[in-house]
């Protein structure tokens, strides 16, 4: 084991449907993601030269769309971009990677090898969507795992079909009292057993394998602005009682708090990084409110230092997209910087997370 400090960034989604990516769209960000040792994303989109055999579910939502195919694989050009803007680990388990169906789907995983990213959450099989991607700095080895609760039907891999990783949740309804059955009820989530009895088989594997292990979730309620679903609260606790050393997430559109648990940060949403699209935000093709497509315009990442198979600190950097949907890194006393962490704990507070962070920020994890 070395001493030296090894730093992660990771950030949210980055969601790219254009067939013609603007070139400097990276130009910003692109010092600041190099210069980390391991750089994270979540790739929340298929890229392709054709659409293929776009997913059923999909094919009829485009047929009902008159702007053209709403689904349709963004350029392959976009996964380069990244790649030469330093990513260097992608997760594809989330919503999106499966709309152009399976073949888009693996032209995208292997555009983002022949860019150099490694990615994970997904594969040919069910059993290499499973497998972890290991990365080594310094001596230290850092592992990712990915899955996600936001899915299509028949989006998740098979024992002989491609797809994510799932981590399905069940919905139910639940009254306070027996004087309120059929009334008043609140909605209440659990997450699916087997999925994550097999994301716990996967983590106690990685676990022999690497000193610190970092798991993606896209999950979460879509539109609330703070709300965390009961299910996320119980599987993020279950996977750091596995050995999980960091969660980070995406999904929903809003970004949302955070907690500790047992000394491992949870962010439970980190909205999006970079997002382009075809249409106009006024727009809104698939039916998002228009409020809460602005709360696109910004974003969080996190710069994790890691010493001696630790991490030994966990920092909120806001990011800010705009309307232009092209990521800026906020520095102290950088517009929007101080609104966005005033947000996060805004809502960390509402979501009766525990999450305590300085005005930097800087993430308490004693």
């Amino acid at each position: 084991m070395t001493d030296m400090s090894v730093r992660l960034f990771a950030v949210g989604d980055l969601q790219l449907m254009t067939r013609e990516p603007p070139e400097d769209l990276f130009d910003a960000v692109a010092p600041a993601l190099s210069a980390a040792d391991v750089t994270f994303g979540n790739c929340e989109w298929p890229y392709a030269e054709e659409a293929g055999d776009t997913h059923p579910v999909e094919a009829h939502i485009n047929d009902d769309f008159d702007g053209g195919d709403l689904f349709a694989p963004g350029a392959p050009e976009s996964i380069a971009m990244m790649g030469a803007a330093g990513f260097n680990v992608m997760s594809i388990a989330n919503n999106h990677t499966m709309h152009g169906g399976y073949r888009a789907f693996l032209r995208t995983i292997a555009l983002l090898k022949e860019a150099g990213i490694a990615p994970v959450g997904g594969g040919d099989t069910i059993t290499t969507a499973r497998q972890p991607v290991i990365v080594e700095r310094d001596g230290q080895r850092i592992g990712f795992l990915a899955c996600t609760s936001g899915f299509l039907p028949g989006a998740h891999a098979g024992r002989r079909t491609p797809g994510i990783v799932p981590l399905r949740r069940h919905t139910y309804a639940e009254n306070s009292s027996w004087q309120d059955w059929g009334v008043e009820r609140d909605t209440r989530t659990l997450v699916n057993r087997d999925d994550l009895a097999a994301m716990i088989e996967s983590i106690t594997a990685l676990k022999a394998q690497a000193d610190i292990i970092v798991l993606s979730c896209h999950w979460g309620i879509l539109e609330h602005p703070s709300a965390i679903a009961d299910y996320q609260r119980e599987a993020a606790r279950a996977f750091i009682d596995a050995g999980v050393d960091l969660i980070v997430s995406q999904g929903p559109l809003p970004i949302k708090g955070f907690e500790v648990y047992r000394g491992k940060a949870i962010l439970y949403c980190m909205g999006k990084f970079a997002m382009i699209s075809p249409w106009s935000r006024a727009e809104t093709p698939s039916g998002i409110s228009t409020p809460m497509l602005d709360e696109t315009s910004r974003g969080l990442a996190a710069s994790v230092t890691i010493s001696d198979g630790m991490i030994t600190g966990v920092q909120i950097v806001p990011v800010y997209l705009g309307s232009s949907g092209r990521p800026q890194i906020l520095q102290p006393g950088e517009p929007h910087f101080d609104a966005i962490l005033g947000v996060v704990a805004e809502r960390t507070a509402a979501a009766g997370l525990n999450g305590m962070m300085d005005a930097q920020g800087r993430i308490t994890l004693g």
